[in-house]
């Protein structure tokens, strides 16, 4: 009986080294590059969905008219919200891909003068953004500082990035809407 228990504590002890040695030898994934990589996934299945609600649609006729634009904006909006009714803060901008932008952000801020932080808070007006919600027409569409946006991921046609208040927006560029948000970047 003692050399049972033996042989069972030596099979444990190897079977142990075996999950070690094999948990040793997978590679190590950098996360930053993990959520980039998930970002990018996410960016992509948007831009699929949206393609999907919205190829119904009538084309855009070439016109100067802005009240054509402004429907033709306000429909592709309203079919992305029909699609994306249970869409949340985070579905694309995950927390992981939040910690890296805020990381980013914060790093671009500390790094401007003080009366460059500021002219780059004062341009912000006030808002509480929601997915999906319009992008407030009445608001200018600030340029986005061209340092910060070098070092942010890249976006596809059609998408881009802009600050409002204290978030970090992800905006449908045609439709003009919130896509998503990231709250307290600076």
């Amino acid at each position: 009986m003692l050399n049972t228990r033996r042989w069972a504590g030596v099979i444990g002890a190897l079977t142990s080294l075996t999950w070690a040695a094999a948990a040793f030898a997978q590679p190590r994934v950098n996360p930053q590059a993990a959520a980039m990589a998930d970002f990018s996934k996410r960016i992509t299945a948007y831009l699929d969905l949206q393609k999907k609600l919205t190829d119904d649609l009538p084309p855009l006729k070439r016109t100067d008219d802005p009240a054509e634009i402004t429907l033709r904006e306000i429909a592709l909006g309203d079919a992305i919200r029909v699609g994306r009714l249970e869409a949340h803060r985070g579905d694309i901008l995950t927390r992981e891909m939040a910690r890296v932008f805020r990381r980013v952000i914060k790093d671009d801020f500390r790094r401007r003068t003080l009366r460059g932080q500021k002219v780059m808070r004062d341009d912000i007006p006030h808002f509480h953004p929601k997915v999906n919600q319009s992008y407030p027409s009445a608001w200018p569409l600030a340029t986005f500082p061209a340092p910060l946006l070098a070092a942010l991921s890249p976006l596809p046609d059609g998408l881009e990035y802009r600050l409002l208040s204290d978030a970090l927006i992800l905006r449908d560029v045609k439709a003009n809407i919130i896509v998503d948000f990231i709250l307290d970047v600076f």
